[in-house]
């Protein structure tokens, strides 16, 4: 049962997530491409991440108070059938960015549900001893598929439009759903909360406040998505077609590129999982992220883009695990779905200004030196975590 649900897990993730990396793909370059504006990229940008701020906390209650299966079926179908909408208007002829900016943020208004509840999902099915190995497996899909997706995207291009790449992100969810089907509880449920939301939300506040390295870990979250997402998500796209002068094409190797690097951060996170301390490789992932970025603002053209956003990629996972399990480990299953929602808030919260922040930026500014202030800053984030006692012990 155990390997049956880790395999059904990473195949759901898997799917999804090739969806949601062509999906971001189109969606960024659709708008780029079609208002030519990096400002309204990079607030269309926002707006698909500004409801993790809105909404982000309330999916961490709902993932404590209800089935949390049943929370990831109603995230994916209402993401599926969202998603949809944004090709038929465009085979109609609608070429509003507004209108797919507001799309896009309902989109993820339902796909904050998702996250909180499966990060909590896991412990129910897993043994505690095996909780970082099974989220470095599980870390592989999202990895393998961003390393997939892209270059399917890049090829797909050559025979389909640009507008069809939405309607895969739509079948991944839906496979996924059917997928979840086949997970098997190997343990009893836990208690469920009684209490109203209201009071769930608090008490999942005052956890933190109580227990302070948790509190200091969700902080220095925020602090470094600032400087991390906005140039993943705004300042690649403008890179590769701005300064580099590449293509749509160009831009997906780009990405896969990272994907690349991600997936060999999880195969060394899967490898060291007993030998070394979480906390400590959590604060030495966040200067690596930080100086990588900061590189490109001497990258001479696209194939050099792919080589070291490949070496950048490579701690991204060592983040993202190493938080992961150390908030599994420390914390009662009880709490995971507001603890979770929070984190997820952090990242994608903080995607969303960081990505309106560098869409302005890059109006201003060549987004070359947008990297090296950004990664600069990153580093910094970093630095400041190490100084912490608590942080450096967390494991």
């Amino acid at each position: 049962m155990w390997n049956r649900n880790v395999t059904v897990l990473w195949l759901a993730q898997l799917i999804t997530a090739m969806g949601d990396a062509i999906y971001q793909l189109a969606l960024i370059w659709l708008i780029l491409d079609m208002t030519g504006s990096s400002i309204v990229t990079g607030l269309v940008a926002m707006g698909a991440y500004l409801p993790a701020m809105l909404f982000g906390l309330l999916g961490g209650v709902f993932a404590d108070k209800y089935n949390r299966l049943n929370i990831m079926h109603l995230a994916n179908i209402s993401q599926s059938l969202t998603v949809l909408v944004i090709p038929l208007i465009l085979y109609y002829g609608v070429s509003d960015a507004m209108l797919i900016g507001f799309l896009a943020f309902i989109r993820s208004s339902f796909g904050t549900m998702f996250p909180p509840a499966l990060n909590a999902f896991i412990p129910e099915v897993v043994n505690k001893d095996q909780l970082t190995k099974v989220n470095s497996v599980i870390a592989t899909s999202s990895q393998l598929a961003y390393l997939i997706g892209p270059a399917i995207a890049g090829i797909l291009l050559g025979v389909i439009a640009l507008n069809n790449l939405f309607i895969f992100d739509a079948f991944s969810f839906l496979i996924s759903s059917l997928l979840l089907l086949f997970v098997v509880r190997t343990k009893a449920p836990p208690i469920i909360e009684k209490h109203a939301t209201l009071t769930q939300l608090i008490s999942g506040l005052k956890y933190i406040i109580d227990h302070r390295s948790i509190g200091y870990l969700i902080i220095l979250t925020i602090l470094n998505n600032i400087f991390i997402m906005g140039p993943a998500i705004v300042g690649m796209p403008i890179l590769v077609k701005d300064v580099l002068g590449g293509t749509i094409s160009d831009f997906a190797f780009v990405e896969a590129g990272m994907a690349g690097g991600m997936l060999v951060g999880s195969l060394f996170m899967y490898k060291v999982s007993h030998q070394l301390n979480n906390g400590v490789l959590l604060l030495l992932a966040l200067i690596w992220d930080g100086i990588t970025y900061a590189f490109f603002y001497w990258i001479p053209s696209v194939p050099t883009a792919i080589v070291m956003i490949f070496f950048h990629g490579m701690g991204i996972p060592v983040i993202t695990i190493s938080r992961t399990a150390i908030i599994q480990r420390n914390t009662p299953n009880a709490y995971h779905g507001r603890l979770f929602s929070m984190v997820h808030l952090a990242v994608v919260g903080m995607t969303a200004m960081s990505s309106a922040l560098v869409g302005i930026l890059a109006a201003v500014m060549s987004v070359r030196y947008v990297f090296l202030v950004f990664g600069i800053g990153a580093v910094l984030s970093g630095l400041v975590g190490l100084l912490s006692a608590q942080l450096r012990r967390l494991n």
